[in-house]
């Protein structure tokens, strides 16, 4: 279940410091811009799935995250927990690539990654951190498609944030930190075999995840 969020555009004044105090990154400042030719790093998890990891693919991203924030119509899920309704611990919102009042930058960034790993991006979900208490729990993607040979493609927004890996039938993990601008992909059968997270910390300044996927079309669509 969703419910609507309107009063986080109320919230811009908290975001806003908490991106004026990180000064120090001024790759994070300015206009946005991409840089496709940045370098990707590949990491073979094992014999069946990967990560791509690119430092700085996107600059300017806290101006983005800004953007998004007042932009987007950002949405509160429920999950059941012990009999009853709670709220998830992070914001979110849906959009489609190429569609009607679909930022540019995203269609852009979209573009940029269906060329690389020649995978259509058909949807976009963004992840709103407003702070060290928001989270995401272990997870894998539920793709609508082969989740043997998804790619699953997340590029960051503002405060640094670690991402978490481990095989989903256990076993040692894998964590990176992620800062603003850095792109990380998911391919292979990273989908099915493994899960991630964004856990809590005591501290954080507002982060958002934006999270490129294809995913099948539903009956309407």
């Amino acid at each position: 279940m969703f419910a609507t969020v309107a009063a986080v555009r109320t919230s811009r004044s908290g975001t806003q410091a908490a991106v004026g105090s990180r000064q120090g990154d001024l790759f994070a400042q300015g206009p946005p811009a991409l840089d496709p030719a940045a370098s990707v790093e590949r990491l073979h998890l094992d014999d069946r799935s990967w990560i791509d990891t690119s430092s700085r693919w996107l600059c300017g991203g806290d101006e983005l995250l800004e953007s998004l924030v007042a932009r987007l119509r950002w949405t509160r899920a429920e999950r059941p927990m012990y009999g009853r309704m709670v709220d998830e611990p992070r914001l979110g919102a849906f959009v489609r690539p190429g569609s009607p009042g679909s930022p540019p930058l995203l269609d852009d960034m979209a573009g940029v990654l269906a060329a690389r790993y020649r995978s259509g991006f058909n949807s976009v979900w963004v992840n709103y951190y407003r702070g060290g208490d928001d989270s995401v729990a272990w997870h894998s993607d539920r793709i609508g498609i082969d989740p043997a040979d998804a790619v699953v493609a997340i590029v960051s927004l503002g405060g640094p944030r670690r991402f978490r890996l481990r095989p989903a039938g256990g076993g040692p993990g894998r964590s990176f930190t992620l800062a603003s601008g850095d792109l990380l992909v998911m391919g292979g059968a990273c989908q099915q075999d493994w899960e991630h997270s964004v856990p809590k910390v005591a501290a954080a300044a507002p982060r958002m995840s934006v999270t490129f996927r294809h995913t099948a079309a539903r009956a309407g669509q």
